[in-house]
């Protein structure tokens, strides 16, 4: 990061110390770790930031990171109080809550600089987005993303915190639980254009309704000037027909042609997806290396932002042929005769769906046997809704081309039901529900043979990567 003075600082969160509001020393790192890196700079210049969370209190480490890592902490009163009163208040800055004040910090220092930014929301595909049009972007400007799903009140100041002078446009992910986070978000941010992917059920538990989770998602205007690109989808019943006349509405879709950007003749072949994009009249061939009409609407929304930005039509399809998917999203993996798409990164209603149908429409090689093995976990968060969810997700993939299902999880007994239903009468796909993860793995380990085809969706909760991981030591 670029130097600060603790003067800006203290500004910056609030504190009102004597000390600290004509004080010049700079930091030049922040730390939420109170553990010494090899990567750690100067101790001197270093700001420790005591966070809290469900399980832990940043302030019970404000003396250990002080003495290892940090010359200052940001601490609050409370903390102050039951763990450091016997610190020299000359290295603590105090604020009324250290997780605010970490945002408020962190959006004090974006406004230092001049770039492109763009806020990316929406209940489904929001990363796989973001990954797009940072791919699309760097073609043209050096780049800055959200790494992970560093997407919330404390990831979105640690992105920030990495901007410096040679930064030229940045990618910030948007993610929310309730009310409120997005515009907190947002307000310090400031992005120059804006993406909702869609909107669908994803923690509807805390936001009540579709309708609900609408209003949450538009938050993301409030940090943006009036008339900025406001990117939406508008196959989404939610979005298609949005009033926003204070923002410049831009769509893109696959269902309606009358979009500002619009795809046509979509193939999927392998691992790639081939399509035409239709834009002001004309028709540009595209190829992302990757399967799903979802990942081509992801991929229409990437297109819209560099075309904002000023990239010819060109440039930005190139680019796109070099998107690779990250961590496990619909990451596929060819493994000694056997193929596995890891998609247990997250899950919601939508995107198992989406993930099912796409799984569906994957052509088995012609040259061998194959069979394709669902490995579908629960969805988390979805409160009354999630029996329904879980059932309407199992008769989707009762109806698709897929030989085996594998419900795991407590909510997954709905999916389960809703396959078994589904299929009654027709015997064509076998059917198993597991509560225990590794009775689950020893049945699918004892069924799995050369030439399957294997996909894997659940919340992350669930950890199917321990199944992954033993079904690589096989093969």
């Amino acid at each position: 990061m670029m130097p600060m003075t603790l003067s800006e600082v203290a500004q910056a969160v609030g504190c009102t110390a004597e000390y600290f509001l004509n004080n010049h020393a700079k930091i030049t790192s922040i730390s939420t770790d109170s553990r010494p890196q090899p990567e750690d700079e100067d101790k001197e210049s270093c700001l420790f930031v005591a966070l809290r969370g469900e399980k832990f209190d940043g302030h019970q480490y404000v003396d250990s990171a002080l003495r290892n890592k940090a010359a200052y902490a940001l601490v609050d009163e409370k903390g102050v109080q039951e763990y450091c009163s016997e610190i020299s208040p000359e290295h603590l800055i105090v604020c009324k809550d250290t997780e605010q004040g970490f945002l408020d910090l962190a959006g004090y220092y974006r406004n230092q600089f001049q770039f492109k930014m763009v806020g990316v929301t929406g209940s489904v595909g929001k990363t796989t987005t973001k990954e797009m049009i940072a791919q699309v972007l760097s073609a043209q400007y050096e780049t800055l993303k959200t790494q992970g799903n560093f997407n919330n009140r404390v990831g979105l100041p640690k992105t920030l915190f990495q901007l410096d002078n040679s930064i030229e446009a940045a990618v910030i992910e948007m993610g929310m639980n309730s009310f409120g986070e997005i515009s907190d978000l947002t307000r310090r941010a400031r992005p120059d254009a804006a993406v909702i992917t869609n909107i669908g059920v994803a923690h509807i538990e805390y936001l009540g309704s579709r309708a609900g989770i609408l209003k949450a998602k538009m938050e993301i205007i409030e940090g943006m000037k009036e008339g900025s690109p406001l990117i939406l989808n508008k196959d989404d019943d939610m979005l298609a027909d949005l009033d926003c006349p204070q923002m410049k509405k831009i769509y893109y879709g696959i269902d309606r042609s009358d979009c500002d950007v619009h795809a046509k003749d979509i193939q999927e072949e392998g691992r790639h997806t081939s399509f035409t994009i239709v834009y002001e009249g004309k028709e540009y061939p595209a190829v992302i290396p990757t399967f799903g009409r979802h990942n081509v609407l992801n991929a229409l929304a990437a297109f819209a932002v560099g075309r904002e930005f000023s990239m010819q039509p060109e440039t930005i399809i190139k680019a796109l042929t070099g998107y690779k998917p990250s961590g496990m999203r619909q990451k596929v993996v060819q493994r000694n005769g056997i193929c596995v798409v890891e998609d247990c990164y997250n899950a919601g209603p939508d995107s198992m769906k989406a993930a099912i149908r796409t799984f569906g429409s994957m052509k088995r090689p012609k040259d061998k046997p194959s069979r394709k093995i669902l490995v579908m976990g629960d969805m988390l968060e979805l409160g009354d809704y999630s029996k329904q969810a879980h059932y309407e997700a199992g008769q989707c993939a009762a109806q698709e081309d897929i030989d085996i299902i594998f419900c795991f999880g407590e909510q997954s007994i709905a999916a389960a039901q809703g396959a078994r239903e589904a299929c009654s009468g027709r015997g064509d796909k076998e059917i198993l529900y597991f509560t225990d993860k590794e009775e689950m793995t020893k049945e699918l380990l004892s069924l799995v043979e050369e030439g399957d085809i294997l996909w894997f969706k659940a919340s992350r909760g669930m950890k199917l990567e321990e199944v992954l991981s033993r079904l690589y030591e096989r093969f």
